[in-house]
């Protein structure tokens, strides 16, 4: 069974065997390659090819000889430099995107497709999970020039604001206008109210169950429990009427709430 600190690891991306060598290695110093398997309980067969994906991480160092020995790295310089790790993994993902995307591009504009329509209303898309809605909440941040407006619960809005808090703050500062309508069915936490009101209007509204929210005059994501109340669906679509049938709910319920103070 892993251990407390392996689940973080793991959580932050390591795979189990990486996360049970790291600990293992913290625990024993620094090593040989049998002595961390033996340590981390890890296959002999697997481990050089652990410590080597360790080591480009962040997490080991290695001290060449015979036997080659395998040091673990301070833990805080460790996450710190699997972030960077990290970060430069998703640039190069991210290029690697934008590289494909081009030559789809350049592909498309040799054929003609007669799919795509300039309609006031975009298909409809559904997300199954909430991973996937915070994702879709945070492209639709990134692309927002003017207004976003929100209508949820204490416990999305706080998951909102620790994923995005820098997005919002960029935005806020762009001279985006935010405002965010809570549900007043418990407190809302604290260190959560104190980063959010340098960046947008609160206010506290009674029983609010789904979670809406809109992005400048169009752009419209409803979140609400699966039939079965297991987890979250997410429904997104671009309508200009539908934003403004849900823009005027929002301003009645504004009218009705609560500053958050």
């Amino acid at each position: 069974m892993s251990t407390q600190p392996e689940i973080y690891l793991q959580e932050m991306g390591l795979s189990e065997y990486e996360a049970a060598t790291y600990v293992g290695l913290l625990r024993g110093g620094t090593s040989t390659a049998k002595e961390v398997a033996s340590l981390a309980d890890v296959p002999q067969s697997r481990v050089y090819d652990i410590l080597d994906t360790l080591s480009d991480k962040g997490f080991v160092v290695i001290q060449e000889g015979r036997p080659k020995k395998f040091g673990p790295v301070d833990p805080n310089q460790a996450v710190s430099q699997f972030r960077d790790f990290k970060r430069r993994e998703h640039v190069r993902k991210l290029d690697e995107i934008q590289g494909l995307g081009d030559h789809f591009l350049d592909a498309i504009e040799e054929a003609e497709y007669g799919g795509v329509e300039d309609d006031a209303v975009a298909i409809s898309w559904s997300y199954p999970n909430r991973h996937h809605i915070l994702e879709k909440l945070e492209r639709l941040a990134e692309d927002a020039t003017s207004e976003i407006l929100m209508i949820t619960t204490p416990e999305s809005f706080e998951r909102i604001a620790n994923h995005h808090v820098d997005l919002l703050a960029r935005k806020a500062d762009a001279g985006v206008e935010i405002r965010a309508l809570i549900s007043d069915d418990r407190r809302l936490d604290g260190a959560v109210r104190d980063r959010t009101t340098e960046l947008m209007v609160m206010r506290f509204v009674q029983d609010i169950r789904g979670r809406l929210y809109t992005y400048d005059g169009e752009n419209v994501l409803l979140a609400f429990k699966a039939p079965n109340d297991d987890g979250y669906v997410g429904i997104s679509t671009t309508s200009p009427h539908l934003y403004a049938t849900l823009s005027q709910l929002f301003e009645l319920l504004w009218e009705d709430g609560e500053p958050v103070a």
